[in-house]
């Protein structure tokens, strides 16, 4: 089975779909990703990770780096 997310990109898009606006179709190409997954665990793990990162504008993925 398939496990897919749809995720909307942009803070002025976010507040679109909030208000039922209509996308452009620009904007639906450039701001909903989809995400495919092998199982829904997956999926879970996935969309927990992008709701941490939800006001934040940058971050680094550590792998064997020291933090100050």
């Amino acid at each position: 089975m398939n496990y897919t997310a749809k995720i909307i990109f942009g803070k002025d898009q976010v507040e679109k779909f909030h208000n039922d606006v209509k996308f452009t179709p620009e904007e639906i190409e450039v701001n909903i990703k989809e995400f495919n997954f092998n199982s829904e665990a997956e999926k879970i793990a996935f969309c927990k990770g992008v709701e941490e990162a939800i006001g934040w504008s940058e971050c680094y993925i550590l792998e064997d780096e020291i933090v100050p």
